[in-house]
């Protein structure tokens, strides 16, 4: 299955179609529900979105355990396609029930049902894009982290606390910074309470409601995969 004309687009593409950003002007001091209500807004009409996104992820110390670069994809079912560029390329893809990893040079995929494997980060790549203001109020502790500036966009940031014991089990919390212009996630930093990791999502050239190829969210893989349910 060879998808690669039908979802890379160059980035000078991207580039249009990204929502600009804030880049001066006066600091504004965001009253949480009104954030909220922003972000409500944003989810009402999200039908997909596009970004280049890079993926770094941390030790509790700190150090960096790797640095990745790729294309993200979602609709607004929640079906998140991520392509992970590199010598070694492999694709990611969230669905409602499980995450597949599909490595094309080693004809292999893995399945892993989300039931059983609860540790896995990859589904909290939706936080901020399928997500309703009140779907944050409803399942985490919010605070206000004030704004900072992320590349050239202007964002607010909310710390996401799980309300529940079994969700902070996996997910200890997380920073969700949106950009002030698109109200869509600019970055968000995930820890992860169960392997004791930061992951850290930073997403450039994001553009919402494209009209995605449904394939790009298609689990079936090409003849003569290796399917390995892990």
């Amino acid at each position: 299955m060879n998808l690669s004309k039908n979802i890379l687009l160059p980035l000078t593409l991207l580039a249009a179609l990204a929502t600009p950003a804030l880049a001066d002007g006066p600091k504004i001091t965001w009253d949480l529900d009104d954030a909220l209500k922003q972000v409500d807004r944003q989810a009402d009409d999200f039908q997909s979105a596009m970004a280049r996104v890079e993926v770094v992820r941390r030790d509790n110390g700190g150090s960096e355990l790797s640095r990745e670069t790729g294309t993200v994809f979602m609709d607004k079912k929640g079906n998140i396609r991520l392509n992970v560029d590199g010598d070694d390329p492999r694709t990611l893809m969230v669905t409602k029930s499980y995450l597949y990893i599909h490595y094309p040079k080693q004809e292999r995929v893995e399945s892993y049902k989300l039931s059983k494997h609860k540790g896995r980060m990859e589904p909290y790549i939706r936080l901020g894009f399928t997500n309703s203001g009140k779907d944050l109020k409803d399942d985490y502790l919010l605070t206000s982290l004030g704004e900072r500036d992320i590349d050239s966009n202007r964002t607010l940031g909310l710390e996401l606390t799980p309300e529940k014991e079994k969700a902070r089990a996996v997910m200890g919390k997380a920073q969700l910074w949106i950009d002030q212009a698109s109200w869509m996630p600019a970055q968000q930093v995930i820890s992860a309470s169960s392997k004791g990791e930061e992951i850290t999502l930073t997403y450039s050239f994001v553009a919402r409601n494209l009209q995605l190829n449904p394939d790009l969210f298609s689990t079936k893989w090409p003849r003569g995969t290796d399917k390995q349910k892990m």
